[in-house]
């Protein structure tokens, strides 16, 4: 991840972008997977209505080499700032028109839904780029769902523990005191390797004003 030298008001602005956050309806099926999940347009269409208001703005872009495709997401901020994601690769099936589009599609959408925050799957959609379908079931038609709570991406993990870090060094106390400290006066509950979506806009909030 590249950040501009500045972060103050794009971190600012994604927690108040969260706080407007609506997550979208599961409303597309995967006939594979007998789940549903949030369509690419779905996850756009999230995201931007919560932007308004916010400055900020993002882009995306894909590249492929060999059978593999990778997807860049950039998030941008009027004050100048920015943030530059790592890319997300995924491997294809075969080097054709619809595999690679399948897959450019499927990771456009995770790395979106990563990035902001909003949870598009319910179980894995990608079976067009992974090889994987029905036929992986092994030996039970029954099918199990759980009530998972989303979970951060790597990317926002790690900026969370970064502006803790920076919180706690300017505190003069170590990072798990001020984890000790602040999560119980934020009213968050989970662990910092576990922090919901919602935390983190609380987090975010709270740490880009002090």
């Amino acid at each position: 991840m590249r950040t501009s030298n500045e972060t103050k008001n794009i971190f600012k602005a994604l927690a108040d972008f969260r706080e407007v956050l609506k997550q979208p309806s599961k409303d597309a099926n995967n006939p594979f997977f007998k789940s549903t999940y949030v369509t690419l347009d779905g996850v756009v269409k999230a995201i931007d209505e919560a932007i308004k208001g916010t400055g900020l703005s993002y882009s995306q872009e894909a590249t492929s080499e060999g059978n593999q495709i990778s997807v860049s997401t950039h998030v941008f901020h009027t004050s100048g700032e920015f943030i530059s994601y790592d890319p997300l690769t995924l491997p294809t099936t075969k080097a054709d028109a619809q595999a690679f589009g399948s897959a450019v599609t499927y990771a456009k959408r995770y790395a979106l839904g990563a990035v902001f925050g909003v949870t598009s799957d319910v179980d894995d959609d990608g079976n067009k780029t992974s090889g994987k379908n029905a036929t992986n079931n092994t030996g039970s038609n029954k099918s199990t769902k759980t009530n998972t709570p989303p979970t951060l991406s790597k990317v926002q993990l790690d900026t969370a523990t970064n502006k803790l870090t920076e919180f706690a060094n300017t505190q003069g106390i170590n990072l798990d005191d001020a984890v000790k400290k602040l999560f119980p006066f934020l009213k968050i509950k989970s662990k910092l390797a576990n922090l919901t979506p919602d935390d983190f806009g609380v987090l975010m909030n709270y740490l880009n004003q002090h």
